[in-house]
């Protein structure tokens, strides 16, 4: 289109030029004094300049290249404090050999005494809104649900899953947070009074069918049922490793292996005692 335009004007430029082309004009050779008309008057005219509009070639489009996305970082999620403490605990009579005296509390979370916290974990507390569910039966164990303390929850699971995808065991029962005064001195009642470590949600008891809590032993456990030939049988079964291997705790299994990672084992506690279910933060 620019192009028609130039032309136009260039054609108007040069009429009057070719108007006078078109009457013959003399040569000098005919007339000495050429008619008027036929004389290029060129001083009126002005120089007609060609000016053919130069396309510049699209500028080439270079994508800057898009810098990432700056993410701040995260920030880690502080847990939020509870607002009240509940729990239901009991006391072990030692003389009829069973819980008793089953009670239930509700209060303030601000009001937990220092007794009702773990003394070697004391973020764990006795309430259960410190505690934390986790289900076996995703890990591939079938078993109902249990509670620890938030604060071990992420080991207690992932050694869970490790035992139960090493197909080497067989979880069968599992016990963890339950509140009730189990340990210590013994009252003029017979009464425990001091709380477990199951009670803060600090301890796990496996398999208690299989692995009994052992008194008056002799020496160290490994494997050998025979080991707790002189000891005398408290609350579970029988611990036999050959008769029942893939149920009975030992040294360096599986089991141990996987929960000695945060824990420590009652089967190797210091004493006459061997709790051979048992792990927790001290093993006792």
């Amino acid at each position: 289109m620019k192009r028609v335009f130039y032309f136009v004007t260039v054609l108007c430029a040069m009429w009057p030029w070719m108007a006078s082309a078109q009457t013959p004009c003399s040569s000098a050779g005919e007339s000495p004094q050429p008619d008027e008309k036929c004389k290029t008057d060129l001083e009126h005219i002005a120089p007609v300049e060609f000016h053919f509009p130069v396309e510049e070639a699209p500028e080439a489009k270079v994508e800057k290249a898009k810098e990432p996305e700056k993410k701040s970082p995260e920030t880690p999620s502080v847990r939020k404090v509870p607002e009240t403490c509940t729990y239901s605990a009991y006391a072990w009579d030692t003389r009829k050999g069973r819980a008793v005296d089953g009670f239930r509390v509700h209060k303030p979370y601000g009001e937990v005494t220092d007794d009702e916290r773990d003394p070697n974990a004391p973020e764990c507390t006795i309430c259960q809104e410190d505690q934390v569910v986790i289900a076996p039966r995703e890990l591939g164990i079938n078993h109902a649900d249990i509670r620890v303390c938030h604060v071990f929850a992420p080991q207690v699971r992932q050694a869970l899953s490790d035992i139960a995808a090493s197909g080497d065991f067989d979880i069968e029962k599992l016990e963890g947070y339950r509140p009730g005064r189990t340990r210590g001195k013994i009252d003029k009642n017979g009464l425990r009074t001091q709380w477990s470590q199951h009670s803060f949600g600090t301890a796990l008891d496996i398999n208690a069918h299989r692995n009994a809590i052992y008194s008056n032993c002799p020496g160290a456990l490994t494997s050998q049922a025979a080991e707790v030939s002189g000891c005398r049988r408290g609350i579970g079964g029988d611990w036999n490793p050959q008769k029942y291997p893939r149920t009975s705790i030992v040294k360096d299994g599986v089991v141990y292996r996987a929960m000695t990672r945060f824990w420590k084992w009652g089967g190797e506690i210091s004493g006459q005692t061997k709790d051979v279910m048992h792990f927790s933060v001290t093993g006792y």
